[in-house]
């Protein structure tokens, strides 16, 4: 049965999203790993990046592309994500 008091109004468009300035896409993400994750945590997120990261079928381009973006959240964690994931 259909509820007719439901009703939707307006355009829907497709446009580009504009950055700003206050979302940098790594602040959040640095805020949990140093205010909210306790050490083992982190411990973890490494171990389960580095897994994730190296599955078959994972492309280098991709893990390119997590080598590249951690460091930008974590120093250390980039760190040694990078080194795991170059072979060292």
């Amino acid at each position: 049965m259909a509820d007719d008091s439901y009703h939707v109004a307006g355009e829907i468009v497709r446009s580009a999203c504009e950055p700003q300035a206050e979302n940098d896409h790594s602040g959040q993400p640095r805020a949990l790993c140093e205010t909210v994750m306790a050490g083992t945590d982190r411990e973890h997120l490494v171990t389960s990046k580095i897994g994730h990261t190296s599955a078959p079928e994972v492309t280098s381009e991709m893990k390119s592309r997590v080598i590249e973006c951690w460091p930008s959240v974590q120093r250390d964690l980039g760190a040694r994500v990078a080194t795991a994931l170059n072979g060292g």
